[in-house]
């Protein structure tokens, strides 16, 4: 199993009177991320399932990905990856899933977390920046510690304006 951690986009700030759910992407995060994903339709073929936070900005960010890859219909919205996302329901809901490469679109810093958490048994450290993908391979099953990091690409790359 392929796993992709995907933040989402540049947000609007917090702002009184708004909930944070309800945060839209900005024009720089939705051109950032549709930069971002054109590049990684090279690398990767397609995804099997594509699994948003409900809120605005990730599923604003997962209906990007899902139509650039011309893949609405594997879009699916889950509470569980909600802002403060445990990575247990994580495991068990991918492994529920079956397919080869899952997508997952969250919030840091629990995108962080669970990159760390899926690669090593101890903390390890990385800087998941908004509208960046990172891939991690499992030989069969998605478990804690048990993933391998193939990959952590920030939209920078793509996108000369962000740099």
């Amino acid at each position: 199993m392929n796993l992709f951690l995907i933040r989402h986009g540049d947000a609007e700030n917090s702002t009184y009177g708004k909930k944070d759910f309800d945060r839209r992407l900005t024009e720089k995060g939705t051109i950032a991320t549709m930069n971002a994903v054109s590049y990684w339709k090279r690398i990767i073929q397609n995804f099997d399932y594509i699994i948003s936070s409900p809120y605005i900005r990730s599923l604003q960010t997962a209906e990007i990905i899902a139509s650039a890859y011309n893949s609405m219909d594997k879009l699916l919205i889950e509470n569980m990856l909600g802002c403060g996302s445990k990575l247990d329901n994580i495991i068990t809901l991918v492994n529920s899933l079956g397919g080869e490469n899952i997508a997952c679109v969250g919030h840091q810093p629990d995108m962080s977390h669970h990159l760390s958490d899926f690669i090593s048994s101890e903390r390890a450290e990385a800087e998941f920046k908004k509208s960046a993908i990172a891939k991690i391979i499992f030989r069969n099953k998605a478990v804690k510690g048990g993933g391998i990091l193939e990959f952590l690409i920030p939209p920078a790359i793509f996108n000369e304006n962000l740099k």
